[in-house]
This record gives C-alpha cells, sequence and structure tokens, in this order.
C-alpha cells in the first residue's frame, strides 16, 4: 500500500476517527432548520473557492525557525522589541455575543475582571461570552441548533452532528472576505497556516468559519528523562523497537510503571503505536487509487498485538490505564509513578512549568525496526472554527477584525495582551521573561475563553526554560521525515452519524478487548467482516468523492 500525505487533531482514536468518519456529518434533512430544503454541505458538484492566501506577518526573528508543513516557530528568550499587527481598534462599542467552551471555573464578569475589561477596551467593543463547561458543549449547540438562535460567534467541533449542514444553512457565507487574496484585509488571518484553513475544511465549497489553530504534532510519548534515561542507557531516545520495550520496563517495579495512556479515545496507544508500524493516518490511498481505512491494513493488525504484548506479557502500564482521568494520569506523572504517558504536543507545553525543576519533561522518538517508513500521524492542527451569524458587510467585517485582533501572533503587543494580560497586573517582566502574577491564574485566555475563537500560528516559547523549546522544536524537526498528515482533514461525509459512529465503535471495542486479554486476535478479523457489511466501504467511496472535490484527483 502506498499513502500520500494530507491533513491537529486527534485526540486520541475515538475523538480523531470520529472527527473523520463522523466528521461534520448529517444529511440535510436533520439540520435544524425546519426545512426538508436545506442545501447540502457537500463539495461534490461546486466550485470550491480558493483557501485564503497564506501572507506571512512580519514580527520578531525566531531563534528557531518553522517550517509550514508543521514545524513551530521557537523563542528562546522573549521579544525585546513588540511589533503591532493592527492598526485601529476593531470595534466602536458595539455590543458582540460569543458562545465558547472552557475547562475552568467560570470569570468574574468584566466589571470585575480587569482582563477582560482591557481586552474588552482593545477590542473597541462589548465581549458578551456565554460560556459553557466543555462536557456540556455539544449538547447547548445542539439545542441552540434546533431553536435557530445563534449569537455573533459560535464556537464549533468538527465531530458534533448536522453541524456542517448546520454551518451552510445557518452561519454567514465568509468567502467574499476570506478566500484568496481577500484576506488580506485581516493580516492576521493571512497569517494563519493553510493547512488549518483546510482542516477546518470547505462546506458546499465555500468558506464558513476562521480556525482555531493548534501544533499540527499529533499524539506523543511524554516522558520523564531521567528515569527513562535510567531505564534504557545509552539507547535512550535512539532505540530500536527491542531497546524501547526494555526500557519500558526496566521503568516498571515495586510503585513504579513505565507507561500509562488516559481515559477516553487512546484505546491503549493503539492508533499512535499503528504510525510506528507505517500504518496510514487514518485513511491511505491504495496501488489502484482508492481510499482505504487504516484498521484494514497489516499494519494496524501490528499495533493492535503490539499493545497486546506491551500489557500482557510485558505489563508496562500502569493498572487501569486506558480508563485514568487525564488528571489521575498526569498526577501520577508528577509523583513519578508513571515513567511516560501519551499525551498530545500541548500536555508538554502545561507540563513541563508544572513539574518545575523535579525533573525534566522530554519527548520521546518512535522506535525504529517496526517498518521500512514510520507514518508519523500528524493532527490537523486545528481545535475547531468560530462561525458568524449573517449580518450585513459592515457587521461582519467588525467581527472578523475582532478574530483577527485575537489571531495577532506571538511577537506582537496585541498577542501580549490576548495571552498574558496587563503588565504589572496579569505579569512582570524579569530579565526580560514573563513572568505570570498570582491573579493571571484566573484572569487569562483559558478562563476568559477567548483562545477558543481563534488562535494565532502556534510558538514554542517556555519563560526561563530555553531548553524546553529546543526540545519541543526538535521533535518536531525529527517528525518532518516520516510525518503524513490525515488524507480526511477537513472533508464533509454525509453518512448517518450514528452509522459511523458505530464503526468507529466497533473497532475501539475489539482493541479493548483484546489488549486487556478479554478475547484473541480473532475479534479484529469479526470487527473487519462487520464493517464491510456494514456500509464501510460505502463511506470510503464518499470520502475519497469529497477528497477530489476539494484537492483533485
Amino acid at each position: 500500500m502506498t499513502t500520500r500525505p494530507t491533513r491537529p487533531t486527534r485526540r486520541g482514536f475515538l475523538r480523531g476517527s470520529a472527527a473523520v468518519t463522523a466528521a461534520v456529518a448529517g444529511a440535510p434533512a436533520l439540520v435544524g432548520c425546519g426545512t426538508s430544503t436545506a442545501r447540502s454541505a457537500a463539495n461534490v458538484g461546486t466550485d470550491p473557492v480558493p483557501w485564503p492566501t497564506h501572507i506571512p506577518l512580519a514580527g520578531p526573528e525566531p531563534d528557531l525557525p518553522p517550517d509550514p508543513r508543521g514545524v513551530d516557530a521557537g523563542f528562546l528568550r522573549y521579544p525585546e522589541r513588540l511589533t503591532s499587527a493592527t492598526a485601529e481598534r476593531p470595534g466602536s462599542g458595539e455590543k458582540i455575543t460569543a458562545l465558547v467552551e472552557s475547562y475552568e471555573s467560570p470569570p468574574r464578569g468584566p466589571d470585575r475582571n480587569r482582563y477582560w475589561a482591557a481586552l474588552n477596551e482593545a477590542l473597541g467593543v462589548d465581549l458578551d461570552l456565554q460560556i459553557v463547561p466543555s462536557a456540556n458543549l455539544g449538547h447547548k449547540i445542539a439545542t441552540l441548533m434546533a431553536s435557530g438562535d445563534m449569537p455573533d460567534l459560535l464556537m464549533i467541533r468538527n465531530w458534533m452532528p448536522r453541524i456542517a449542514d448546520y454551518v451552510v444553512n445557518k452561519a454567514a457565507d465568509l468567502s467574499e472576505h476570506l478566500a484568496g487574496d481577500a484576506v488580506a484585509d485581516y493580516p492576521s488571518l493571512a497569517n494563519l497556516p493553510t493547512y488549518a484553513w483546510q482542516d477546518m475544511g470547505l462546506m458546499a465549497g465555500r468558506i464558513h468559519g476562521v480556525p482555531i489553530v493548534r501544533p499540527r504534532t499529533g499524539s506523543t510519548i511524554i516522558a520523564n528523562r531521567e528515569a527513562l534515561t535510567e531505564a534504557a542507557g545509552d539507547a535512550y531516545n535512539a532505540w530500536d523497537a527491542d531497546a524501547f520495550v526494555a526500557a519500558l520496563r526496566a521503568a516498571t517495579g515495586g510503585n513504579h510503571y513505565g507507561f500509562g495512556v488516559p481515559e477516553g479515545g487512546w484505546a491503549f496507544g493503539v492508533p499512535t503505536f499503528a504510525g510506528w508500524f507505517g500504518a496510514p493516518n487514518l485513511y491511505g490511498i491504495d496501488d489502484s487509487g482508492a481510499f482505504v481505512r487504516a484498521e484494514l491494513t497489516e499494519e494496524y493488525r501490528a499495533a493492535v498485538e503490539f499493545a497486546a504484548r506491551l500489557h500482557l506479557e510485558e505489563k508496562v502500564y500502569y493498572p487501569g490505564t486506558a480508563t485514568l482521568p487525564t488528571t489521575t494520569l498526569k498526577s501520577l506523572f508528577f509523583n513519578g509513578t508513571v515513567r511516560s504517558h501519551l499525551d498530545n504536543l500541548s500536555g508538554y507545553q502545561t507540563e513541563v512549568p508544572a513539574v518545575g525543576d523535579a525533573f525534566t519533561v522530554d519527548l520521546l522518538r518512535p522506535p525504529t525496526g517496526l517498518a521500512p517508513r514510520p507514518a508519523i500521524h500528524f493532527g490537523g492542527g486545528t481545535y475547531g472554527a468560530a462561525i458568524l451569524r449573517p449580518a450585513p458587510p459592515a457587521r461582519i467585517r467588525t467581527l472578523l477584525r475582532v478574530l483577527n485582533y485575537l489571531a495577532s501572533p506571538f511577537g506582537t503587543r496585541e498577542h501580549q495582551l490576548v495571552n498574558y494580560g496587563l503588565e504589572g497586573v496579569h505579569f512582570t517582566l524579569e530579565d526580560g521573561e514573563i513572568v505570570p502574577t498570582e491573579l493571571a491564574s484566573t484572569e487569562n485566555p483559558s478562563v476568559v475563553p477567548v483562545k477558543y475563537l481563534t488562535a494565532p500560528p502556534p510558538v514554542h516559547y517556555f519563560p526561563g526554560n530555553p531548553d524546553a523549546a529546543r526540545r519541543a522544536h526538535a521533535h518536531q524537526v525529527a517528525e518532518m521525515e516520516y510525518g503524513i498528515p490525515p488524507l480526511t482533514s477537513g472533508l464533509v461525509v454525509r453518512e448517518s452519524r450514528l452509522t459511523q459512529q458505530k464503526h468507529v465503535n466497533l473497532f475501539f471495542d475489539a482493541i479493548m478487548a483484546i489488549v486487556q486479554g478479554r478475547d484473541s486476535m480473532r475479534r479484529w478479523d469479526e470487527a473487519i467482516r462487520t464493517w464491510r457489511t456494514d456500509g464501510g466501504d460505502r463511506v470510503d467511496a464518499e470520502l475519497q468523492a469529497e477528497y477530489e472535490a476539494v484537492h483533485g484527483r
């Protein structure tokens, strides 16, 4: 089989596979717009508009250069001189409503929140945020879709059922503002990487949103470098498969375990291991030019067997792994019980400052020897997207200017305000480096969650810890040799979400049964047969048609 690179985000097996096979699913008749004549979001049969032209926005020169394929810029120190990304305030006192998710406790309002108040002042608007706990986001947006009551800005995720058809029927078409060179009116949006626009995807051949950019690096193993070095010796991070397994085994004993995987869809790490064995990223293209689901390949099968070996024979997983809450697993990593664990690059970014000087948080390279050419699976490079309520052109331009401000890149005054708040209030500069104040723990872009409306290209910057930036940048550079994005990035599928979710669950349940020792690889063969008889081939054909409509043959 041959695969071709194209489309973060994969947050494990269920969320990642669902984002592709169930992605922006739903037939037009299912859209909550009260009509059977609703337009479909499918791109087949349309004349797609061009992607927004990528126009880099000049700023401070990074110490570690980016690569448009998915390496983020690195800064070893905070820039001494900031630049400006905008010439004037986006608004003129208007009220803007926005629905956005959050993982934090609710913030104080702008009348008692200096960060929120400063943001409103800089934007020139009254930003009225309806903040929804992440666990309730899907239900909240489903209710909103049924009611037809849409805020000015609405954060969406591509795993939501019927979302694409809702978008093309109820959200503003932004093509005339953002397609091709038109995006130049919004310099920070033009600075967003093309892969992020592609991961958000076209709907009915048009642009209907602004992506929320994240690193393209997919899942990775985060490690306690000192503990793993002691276990692996000279083989550390330059290992073949046998040395890697031996290191995890040596790191396991007493009250210590070599490896952990969080709850949800991480599936004992099988989707990550599949890349090590050379499996395609969710889908590949076979020698006849047809789409083939990764789980149907021998490489993916080998990954399932590898995980079963690690769990049943080597016993290197923390007990109960794959059902551990993420917060619990991180606590076990912080206290040294678990020596390495599966996560996204964002986990590294938060764990480095959390661990401090206790040990070195490192990023592990895949072992060699499992495949002639491993396939490092990239994510799509987005967290979701912001869509806009239809409005007169002047109002749409104001909303886009607000998003343009929030997307201001690192090294600009606008980025400093959005991401760090007010100097002397939310941070101080000590020896030129950002040092958050105590107030910043409750007043920041996660608690006042504007970072879930849009975001600039990510960078590697760790205040006072340039080596952490070097490690993250080097990790991404190394991945470039074998990195492949998913072919299905941003594609629209019309098959029933329930049918597609059933396929996702089918393979996930088989993995869990096999790796936990409740069944043999016979269960995997049965899952493939069931998938074929349950319309899996039809889904493949539909994805391929969408791919060709957007990208050509």
